[in-house]
């Protein structure tokens, strides 16, 4: 009886064993239904196992972004970049994201930038990283990146959305551009003014000032002759 019920035990335990379920295979299996909360700890612990395919990081760090879990969202894409074989441009790419919906911009440009770094020829971090740009006022580099981006990906579905913005942009631009010209002109034509007015008044005063040296001239020499007069004058009378 007693060996029968261990041959049971172990029967269960080789069944059990034989028809586990792999915690990434299951784990995949409920993030492809939108199963995020399900999914969240089988595709953790398949991320702390050995042999896991790279993109459990990526489908784990989805997960929590979907779930509005963020700061576990930007541990786990970040851990991913350390890791071998995983895509690290989409890891950054995606951390970009999650910081772009905190409304982070500066940090998501970063990410954006690192994936850029990965990979020079991913479209999607060039407009990503533009409109992060754009959100930063960073308007001329925003359009280098709309435009690369749509260098690399000609028939995109956003290409007219994209082409508006940018013409936007420019004349935006042109505008700030006439302005600053037409500032600058009126400051030169002020300043011009102000030196033409400087100059005549500096020559009114120099006519003043030797007309009232010519005057101080003739009262002198005029009082200096009455002196010798008035000085003939006594002698005479002595």
């Amino acid at each position: 009886m007693k060996q029968r019920c261990s041959f049971l035990i172990l029967s269960v335990f080789t069944l059990f064993t034989m028809y586990a379920l792999d915690p990434f295979e299951e784990g995949y299996r409920l993030f492809t239904e939108n199963k995020m909360q399900e999914a969240i700890p089988l595709l953790y612990q398949a991320s702390l196992q050995s042999g896991t395919p790279p993109s459990v990081f990526l489908h784990l760090g989805l997960a929590y972004q979907q779930t509005g879990k963020y700061a576990d969202a930007i541990s786990t894409f970040m851990r991913g970049t350390s890791a071998s074989g995983t895509d690290r441009k989409a890891l950054f790419f995606n951390a970009g994201n999650v910081y772009y919906r905190q409304e982070l911009y500066q940090d998501a440009e970063i990410m954006y930038s690192r994936s850029i770094e990965v990979d020079s020829a991913y479209a999607p971090a060039y407009l990503n990283r533009a409109n992060a740009r754009m959100k930063l006022a960073r308007f001329t580099e925003a359009e280098n990146d709309y435009s690369y981006y749509l260098t690399l990906d000609p028939a995109s579905w956003q290409r007219d959305s994209i082409n508006q913005l940018l013409a936007l942009i420019r004349a935006e631009r042109k505008a700030r551009e006439d302005e600053s010209v037409r500032l600058e002109a009126e400051r030169l034509t002020k300043e011009a003014e102000e030196r033409a007015a400087a100059d005549r008044y500096q020559q009114l005063l120099d006519a003043i000032s030797s007309s009232l040296k010519s005057v101080d001239a003739a009262s002198t020499l005029s009082a200096g002759s009455e002196d010798i007069l008035l000085y003939d004058e006594v002698s005479e009378l002595e």
